[in-house]
């Protein structure tokens, strides 16, 4: 009877170190092939300086591989003393190409202009923006209507095709 009490004694430990090493090889297996997908960050403020200085606020910043998905996206850029504003319910930067995406009513305020439209490219490296839809820029004395924009930041020059001029005089 002592015997077989050792018996099944030694036969339950061992299979318990066994049952411990497999579950342990399985749990080492699935979470070396775990790899993040997507990260989210929520209610976020970037600040960055250098020759510029920018603030980006957002409700939502969610990483997609090669991409980054904004929602409420919020920047206020300072260059040479100058403050734009640009605002957007979502932006999407992508990361491979370095472009943003800004869509769903897109506000760029300077000074005393303000532009308005539903989509906008910004080529971040080349510094142009551009888009296909229409378009509204409004300042103290006039509107304007239009479509296809394209705005060369370097040179400070933007084209608008389409055009129709509204001016109030003062």
């Amino acid at each position: 009877m002592k015997n077989k009490i050792l018996l099944y004694t030694a036969v339950f430990f061992v299979i318990s170190i066994l049952f411990s090493q497999i579950t342990q090889i399985f749990t080492d297996v699935k979470i070396s092939s775990l790899k993040p997908v997507q990260g989210k960050i929520e209610n976020f403020t970037l600040v960055g300086v250098n020759s510029d200085k920018y603030i980006l606020t957002g409700k939502s910043m969610i990483e997609l591989q090669n991409k980054i998905l904004i929602d409420d996206f919020n920047l206020k850029y300072t260059k040479n003393n100058e403050i734009i504003f640009i605002i957007s319910d979502k932006a999407t930067y992508h990361k491979k190409k370095n472009f943003l995406d800004l869509f769903q009513n897109v506000k760029i305020t300077t000074g005393e202009m303000k532009l308005y439209t539903d989509k906008l490219r910004i080529l971040v490296n080349e510094r142009r923006a551009y888009n296909t839809t229409k378009v509204k820029l409004i300042s103290d004395n006039m509107e304007t209507f239009g479509e296809n924009i394209f705005i060369n930041l370097k040179q400070e020059d933007m084209k608008l095709e389409n055009v129709k001029t509204i001016y109030r005089g003062s």
